[in-house]
């Protein structure tokens, strides 16, 4: 559960109005530029905007899974110091049309 956050916590930046199709400009409130915002809402129609950083669902697993997390950190040291092996090509394991000519 969300803790109350208290008005005092706040400042006023700006005053914005949104426009005809819904969207409101945040720049002058220091919105960076293609940042992403989880936006939440209350009934009384107050908006919290809070940065985030999106994962691809794929990398979820990475997150979710401290032992996996430590194989791959382990993988990234052992390659920094160069104790790799070759194991090879592993194109014949591609379907046909993912082989780049």
């Amino acid at each position: 559960m969300r803790p109350q956050l208290q008005s005092e916590e706040f400042e006023v930046v700006t005053e914005a109005e949104v426009d005809p199709r819904g969207r409101l400009s945040l720049g002058r409130a220091g919105a960076t530029p293609g940042r992403r915002y989880r936006v939440e809402s209350n009934v009384d129609g107050v908006l919290i905007l809070t940065p985030v950083v999106s994962i691809p669902e794929r990398e979820q697993q990475l997150w979710a899974d401290p032992a996996l997390q430590q194989r791959i950190l382990l993988g990234l040291e052992q390659a920094d110091k160069g104790k790799t092996h070759n194991l090879g090509d592993f194109t014949q394991y591609l379907a046909k049309d993912e082989i780049e000519d």
